[in-house]
């Protein structure tokens, strides 16, 4: 067989077995985090959060348009990730089957070629089913976009170094910086691979020497800090002193093209050839411009219509500014000032979290093996038993033993879009979520290396072995390398990243959409309770009529200027009294802590049954920023403390207002009492709410209807029941955030259980909502944690249910048994193991457990006569 079509039969089936793989797991419709947020950008062509995503918007645009054939509009800008990482696969074997023909030569038979083949395979499929770009690839977000540039970059200067003594090979390099341009609108980090361009044409037009590798360095550095930051954010302030301008600047270029054609140097004009190409693929960032003056677009992060806030946006200036070399320790938020002290010195950090918890936990998570998925979870050695590490870590080696130039370029390239990225972010600890993600191009490089150790493996096989027994040799250390890298990835990753069955955040959206009002005005905070939210809206029409107002993005001017000014989808205005002015200024305020603020109440606005009607609602605000003075505590309330402030008052209570169960009371500006429970959201009253003898306080109307009448389908207009597709699936696999979420529907259960629970005449409602939550959230697809279960035990205990009281109580004594096991100092805090376990071993009248139980408890706190007492008492009844 000819080699050429052998290398093209095994390139397609490495694309197809990443692609049907891929195709298995995608998310059917948006995912959680940014990906929501995408998702609803490229429909409407609006502009993502800083610093914006252009060439993302418009492909996922595109594909939104060109698969009508498949109803959900998600699942098509999905396959957008799914087709750029199967492609991105299939150009890292092409790649690596062009390294290896540099170093071996053309094969020179077809099992030859063949090893060749199955070396590159098992180096692109281990990228293929690494965790992190697996994961990329089954939603809508900037990174699998963004590593489909990195590998195609990668694969034309492989092809121009195969051509690179022909005419006009050079335009490949033209292409290259045009892609470059192109892929800054996907993400910033494809600028990288400048270094990698501008080092490839050095190490094949000069001859090697280690001076000249460290100038060819110099020199991409060089070329990097051209396009980033000074084309990208300084050259777009020209467009500030007009079209002359900017015609200069153009001109500048092609005369320095012009130049350098006339005085032939090749160098200088190719060097500006690529300048202007860059130039040329970064204009999609027109689309920022063009899209960002449209009144009324939904989704306008920043507001970009202008230089300034263009400039802003691309220097992500909401996000405030940072050290890029020193202090590694830098923040004043007190969530991450706290974690400080578990370091030594900026030094410690930078190594203990930064590098070693912030991306060599990520590499060896994809390359040796996951704990968990629970945010924080460490490596796992008897996942992969880290032979894919090893092969890798022998790869690089062997690079360098075949070929010092590659090795010092891929290790280099390894470190730049690894530890230098990790580095220029000077991330702190902890972060909202884990950052594996941004490091998909270091690990595009390492699965090169297990490309390459296969080869050399096979190398060495041939150096020992002659005939015959090289051949079995080489077929068997092929087989088992295939079994033991990409197809065990596939096995142990194929459970943790099947979404195909995952819709919890289209119905966690709609669930909290659903428990509003008409026309309501919704404070949330995160990305988790926005995007998705977002993305109802503008792709399904769901609930037009709710203005979503994001509390961390009202500290900003532009955002709140379009809540008070546009009308997305038609919907109506957030009221303000503060003019345009007054939000532009508006900065946090010093508070004292005992301030009262009262807030005008029409009598419209309270029920016709209450007697009492105050004109007025007066409660204390409390300030939410503490800083130290000297020996003075200075206190003040933040921005967007006084946006929700002058929300409320503006609205007269004309339209209703809520708070997000997901809001932290922080955010309450001091009106928790007047918040009442209705679905996932909490509805503001202009009166003290009443409480039950449990000091519960919820809608039971629509609490019933959210919780025990589920819909199946999804409405756009107002209408009460969740639903919860697809939560009793057997398949389904949640990630420790997601959980959370179960949790917390859990936690609405529970609410409305021990509501019916406290009247007599609904005690049977009480039973039939814990049927109906263990129905709808089954605990053998979503665990249910042993504290909940000792709430749910008691509950049935109070209602007469012993069966299921038992069944939850055996529960409670076992999770309480592995808790204390795990950490069995754990006696003070609220819900201790051991409180629990006793209390469940007392109401079942296990006595002889119960008293092994005391003792232990009278061990970690001897001297406690209670204890004492109560272990008399079970020794009395057990006639010791």
């Amino acid at each position: 067989m000819n080699n050429t079509v052998l290398y093209r039969i095994i390139g397609a089936a490495v694309f197809l077995i990443s692609f049907v793989i891929y195709l298995l797991t995608v998310q059917q419709t948006f995912a959680f985090w940014d990906a929501g947020e995408y998702t609803a950008v490229g429909y409407i062509l609006g502009n993502s959060h800083p610093p914006g995503t252009p060439t993302n918007t418009l492909l996922v645009k595109i594909f939104t348009l060109i698969l009508p054939f498949i109803s959900e509009v998600p699942l098509r800008a999905n396959l957008l990730s799914v087709i750029c990482s199967s492609i991105s696969v299939m150009l890292v074997y092409l790649v690596l089957i062009k390294i290896l023909k540099i170093w071996r030569g053309e094969p020179s038979g077809t099992m030859d070629a063949l090893f060749v083949c199955c070396s590159a395979a098992i180096g692109a499929l281990s990228l293929s089913f690494a965790d992190t770009i697996w994961f990329n690839a089954l939603e809508t977000e900037a990174y699998a976009n963004a590593l489909f540039f990195v590998t195609i970059i990668s694969w034309l200067l492989m092809v121009w170094w195969e051509k690179a003594n022909e005419q006009g090979s050079d335009n490949i390099f033209i292409l290259i910086a045009f892609l470059i341009g192109l892929g800054i609108g996907s993400h910033l980090l494809v600028v990288q691979m400048l270094i990698m361009a501008v080092l490839i044409y050095y190490l094949r037009k000069f001859e090697y020497s280690n001076l000249g590798f460290l100038k060819a360095l110099a020199v991409s550095g060089l070329a990097f800090v051209v396009v980033f930051p000074i084309t990208v954010t300084k050259i777009p302030k020209i467009f500030e002193y007009g079209l002359i301008a900017v015609l200069i600047y153009v001109g500048l270029i092609v005369y320095g093209i012009y130049y350098s054609t006339v005085n032939k140097k090749p160098v200088l004009r190719l060097a500006l050839l690529c300048l202007f190409f860059v130039n040329v693929g970064y204009s999609t960032y027109g689309m920022v411009f063009l899209r960002a003056d449209i009144v009324n677009l939904p989704i306008n992060q920043n507001a970009p219509k202008d230089m300034e806030r263009f400039i802003a946006y691309m220097n992500r200036e909401q996000y405030g500014e940072q050290p890029l070399i020193w202090p590694r320790r830098y923040t004043n938020m007190p969530h991450q000032q706290i974690t400080y002290s578990n370091y030594s010195s900026d030094l410690s950090f930078m190594w203990e979290y930064q590098i070693n918890e912030m991306y060599l936990r990520y590499l060896y998570w994809n390359f040796i093996g996951r704990e968990g998925h629970d945010q924080g979870d460490g490596v796992d050695f008897s996942k992969f038993f880290a032979i894919p590490f090893i092969i890798g870590l022998f790869g690089l080696f062997y690079t360098y033993y075949r070929d010092k130039r590659f090795g010092h370029l891929l290790l280099l390239m390894f470190i730049v879009l690894g530890v230098l990225t990790a580095l220029y972010q000077n991330q702190q600890n902890p972060q909202p979520r884990e950052r594996d993600y941004f490091y998909f191009g270091s690990f595009f490089i390492f699965s090169m290396w297990i490309g390459i150790g296969v080869s050399g493996i096979i190398d060495l096989i041939k150096e020992k072995f002659i005939g015959q027994s090289a051949k079995i040799f080489s077929i068997t250390a092929i087989v088992l390398l295939f079994v033991f890298i990409p197809f065990n990835m596939a096995r142990v990753n194929y459970a943790y990243k099947d979404r195909s069955v995952n819709y919890l955040p289209y119905t966690y959206a709609y669930n909290l959409l659903q428990s509003l009002e008409k026309d309501a005005i919704l404070f949330t905070n995160g990305d988790n309770d926005t995007f998705p939210l977002w993305a109802l809206q503008a792709i399904y029409g769901i609930r037009t009529d709710v203005r979503v107002v994001n509390l961390s993005l009202a500290q900003i001017d532009w955002y709140n200027l379009q809540l008070k000014n546009e009308r997305p989808y038609g919907a109506l205005p957030v009221p303000f009294t503060f003019n345009d002015v007054q939000i532009t200024k508006l900065q946090p305020v010093q508070w004292e802590t005992n301030r009262v603020v009262k807030i005008p109440v029409p009598v419209s606005a309270y029920p016709d049954t209450m007697q009492t009607k105050p004109s007025e609602l007066s409660f204390v605000m409390p300030p939410t920023i503490r800083q130290q003075s000297g020996n003075q505590v200075i206190t003040a309330v933040k921005v967007n403390d006084l946006v929700v402030l002058d929300i409320i008052k503006a609205n007269n209570w004309e339209r209703p207002i809520y708070f997000s169960i997901t809001v932290s009371s922080d955010n309450y500006i001091g009106l928790d009492e007047y918040l009442q429970l209705g679905g996932m959201a909490q509805k503001l009253l202009p009166y003290k709410v009443p409480m039950n003898s449990k000091g519960l306080s919820l809608n039971e109307e629509i609490m019933h209807k959210s919780l025990l009448e589920p819909v199946d389908e999804a409405s756009s207009s107002p209408q009460y029941g969740f639903m919860f597709k697809n939560l009793d699936n057997p398949k389904l696999f949640l990630d420790d955030v997601q959980q959370r979420m179960i949790d917390t529907y859990r936690g609405l259960f529970m609410r409305l259980a021990l509501w019916y629970g406290d009247i007599p005449e609904k005690k049977h409602l009480a039973l039939k909502t814990v049927e109906t939550m263990e129905q709808e959230l089954p605990e053998t697809v979503v665990p249910m944690d042993y504290r909940l279960k000792y709430d749910l035990a008691i509950l049935l205990e109070s209602l007469g249910d012993q069966e299921r009281f038992n069944r939850y109580a055996n529960d409670v004594i076992e999770g309480a048994k592995l808790e204390i096991e795990k950490n069995p100092g754990n006696f003070q805090r609220s819900y201790n193991p051991y409180q629990l376990s006793i209390e469940m071993l007392e109401l079942q009248k296990r006595d002889a457990e119960l008293l092994d139980m005391l003792l232990k408890v009278q061990a970690l706190s001897p001297g406690d006569q209670k204890i004492q007492q109560k272990i008399n008492e079970v020794k009395s009844r057990l006639g010791k």
